[in-house]
């Protein structure tokens, strides 16, 4: 009878323990804000750099999509109608009915038929940089928030790492493995929120390079048609 009540107390003891450990709960959203006032004032300030981010993304990314979307899709065809039919005036006022990218790069060009191809070339150029410089407004910002978010998050790990040394060594009492490792996780907790917004800000930043770059290589490729079409004879 003793030894029965004592194997229970034994698996009672041994039991108790796993119970406790399966009741814990990783929660990153609490290692985020567990520390101190830096820690949480640099979690708030790279949060606020994911948010800003994505704002500028979408903002950025239906911005491209509304001017780009808007030329005509037989808006070429429609320009070589007008031109061999020598109706410039109709050709230019059909340019600028379209409001796009496509048509003001195109308006430069047929405004200044008469003259030597490089003027013409010239002004298609520079329309086209306007265009450019008008889809890349903001994205600067955008590009500086992968390189600020890792070094934020990095400089809260750094000042977290030496707060938790600092409490260790004027701890009174034997050492504790368990004070030194809470400081070290809740560290770290920052790096990796700096790189959970970086990644994602850097897909962003590139993503709206691949839509202007494609934009760009439309651009060349009308402008192409249009002076092999200027130059064909009729």
């Amino acid at each position: 009878m003793l030894l029965t009540e004592l194997t229970q107390m034994l698996f009672a003891q041994v039991a108790a323990p796993a119970v406790a450990a399966d009741d814990l709960e990783f929660s990153f959203w609490k290692i985020m804000f567990h520390g101190g006032a830096f820690a949480k004032i640099v979690m708030v300030t790279v949060l606020l750099l994911g948010v800003f981010s994505v704002y500028l993304f979408f903002e950025r990314f239906f911005f491209i999509k509304r001017l780009t979307s808007k030329t005509d899709s037989n808006f070429m065809d429609n320009i070589e109608d007008f031109v061999r039919e020598g109706k410039m005036e109709s050709a230019l006022d059909y340019c600028k009915r379209q409001n796009s990218p496509e048509g003001r790069i195109l308006e430069k060009g047929i405004a200044r038929l008469g003259r030597p191809v490089s003027d013409i070339v010239s002004a298609m150029e520079s329309q086209a940089q306007v265009e450019v410089a008008n889809m890349e407004k903001n994205l600067n910002l955008l590009a500086v928030v992968p390189s600020i978010a890792p070094m934020l998050g990095l400089l809260g790990t750094v000042i977290g790492m030496i707060i938790a040394f600092f409490n260790l060594s004027h701890a009174s009492g034997s050492f504790s493995p368990k004070t030194l490792s809470e400081g070290i996780y809740t560290a770290l907790g920052q790096t990796a929120v700096g790189l959970a917004v970086a990644i994602p800000a850097n897909f962003f930043y590139n993503l709206l390079l691949t839509r202007i770059d494609k934009f760009v290589l439309k651009a060349q490729n009308m402008s192409g048609e249009f002076l092999d079409l200027i130059n064909k004879p009729l």
